[in-house]
């Protein structure tokens, strides 16, 4: 199953910036593994994976700036299951903890 990781609309309305991939398209990922690290307006934010799975598409990069609800990245339960047709498909979402610093 693919999953998307979604910035928190929680976050606000303004764009956050992403800092760092601690992953890279391709590398599997672990439960309670820090995926990536962004910065708001207020607080660097580190994304932490709750669920297991294979970074399959990153679709922002170092000092990129990317909407709250937007969908940042897919990873998925096999590496080599199909992608879906578009960044934005409706599916699962990627269980995480946005944890601020």
């Amino acid at each position: 199953m693919i999953r998307r990781l979604v910035v928190p609309k929680e976050l606000g309305e303004i764009e956050v910036r992403l800092l760092q991939w601690y992953k890279a398209e391709g590398d599997p990922v672990s439960a309670d593994e820090v995926l990536l690290e962004f910065e708001t307006d207020k607080a660097i934010v580190l994304v932490t994976a709750k669920q297991p799975g294979t970074l399959r598409r990153c679709f922002c990069g170092p000092g990129e700036w990317i909407k709250p609800g937007e969908v940042a990245a897919w990873l998925s339960d096999q590496p080599d299951e199909p992608l879906l047709a578009d960044r934005n498909t409706p599916g699962e979402n990627l269980a995480a903890t946005f944890d601020a610093t």
